[in-house]
């Protein structure tokens, strides 16, 4: 499995901020209030994985006593972070876009009080997506000093 690229990720974030402003730009009558624990989720997760990375990082260096990860615990937990790390790009770039046409619209009143919320969840998600990337790079094998490497 190949590493995550950031320029992906920038790029889903993009694609579905501009989804998110053209969709509710076209749909303004049928606008209802954003969920409030949306962002509590999301920080949630993130900080789940963030605490995630940090036992699978010392499992797989080999840094903690007991007993070491199962490769499959380390193989679902890449899943996971690959997996969060675009939904956490796709969230973010999507409330991203709906603050940004709330904030263009700030004189409808379900628009103010929707900016705080689309903020905070768009805050939320570029934390999970770090947590994952993070969580994603602790799952690596270290390499040892004196291991060689075969040349081809």
């Amino acid at each position: 499995m190949t590493p995550t690229r950031i320029p992906v990720l920038l790029g889903l974030a993009v694609l579905t901020g501009v989804l998110g402003w053209f969709t509710i730009n076209l749909r303004t009558g049928d606008l209802l209030s954003l969920p409030y624990l949306a962002p509590v989720t999301a920080f949630l997760i993130a900080l789940f994985e963030a605490g995630l990375s940090r036992v699978v990082r010392d499992k797989v260096s080999g840094r903690s006593g007991g007993r070491a990860m199962h490769p499959l615990q380390v193989a679902r937990a890449l899943v996971l972070a690959k997996a969060s790390s675009a939904a956490g790009a796709l969230l973010a770039g999507l409330y991203t876009g709906l603050l940004v046409w709330f904030l263009q619209h700030s004189g409808l009143r379900i628009a103010a009080s929707n900016a705080l919320v689309a903020a905070l969840s768009a805050g939320a998600c570029l934390m999970l997506t770090g947590a994952a990337l993070l969580l994603e790079r602790s799952c690596r094998t270290p390499e040892l000093p004196d291991q060689t490497r075969l040349r081809a």
